[in-house]
């Protein structure tokens, strides 16, 4: 008996479906931490590092970033950020943990001097830290970018003990620019430092 074309059609069309999902699954690797692909924007800086250098995220292309939004006289959360991001690029290969760089942007810029964030980075001996320090309408325009609400618990000019409300977590950009993950590095129950050490060698 002939077989019935449009069946055999139905199955090479099914056939070719299942290779396309295949492919792309593929180009979308499963990852440990919350995967940001598509969800946050593209990486973008634009504004002075400690140096007074600006800087943008076309210098960084080819590498993994890790960009956090804190301040040095932070309590907990930054702390407790910058030291699991510190061992996760310890377990790294050294290879792959010279092309990751960390861009920390101070929310503090009253009291963050360029030179107080640069020994603030030092103390963590984070490789190729980047500090960026500023205030007006570029950090205003970053904020904004990445939904990033910061509120000054000050009760008045002359208050210089406060702290700020910010939100803590790291957003993970891939070595094209693109916002790959979203690491929470602090608070009740954080990510494991072995997870995203584990995204980041996925990523590089």
């Amino acid at each position: 008996m002939t077989p019935n074309r449009p069946n055999r059609v139905h199955a090479a069309a099914t056939l070719v479906l299942l290779l396309l999902l295949a492919g792309c699954s593929e180009e979308r690797p499963d990852f440990n931490l919350t995967n940001a692909t598509g969800k946050i924007p593209d990486l973008k800086l634009g504004m002075p590092d400690t140096h007074g250098e600006m800087r943008s995220a076309d210098e960084l292309r080819g590498r993994v970033v890790l960009m956090y939004f804190g301040y040095t006289h932070c309590p907990d959360a930054c702390p407790m950020s910058l030291g699991r991001i510190k061992r996760a690029l310890a377990e790294l290969p050294a290879d792959k943990a010279e092309r990751t760089t960390v861009v920390f942007v101070t929310v503090d810029p009253d009291r963050d001097t360029p030179d107080r964030v640069r020994s603030y980075l030092a103390d963590f001996r984070l490789p190729h830290a980047i500090g960026l320090v500023g205030d007006g309408e570029a950090f205003e325009r970053l904020k904004e970018r990445y939904h990033i609400h910061v509120e000054l618990q000050r009760e008045g000019p002359d208050d210089t003990d406060y702290e700020v409300t910010h939100p803590s977590q790291v957003y993970v950009f891939g070595p094209d620019g693109r916002a790959r993950l979203l690491a929470r590095l602090s608070g009740a129950e954080p990510d494991a430092a072995e997870d995203l050490a584990a995204d980041l060698e996925t990523l590089l």
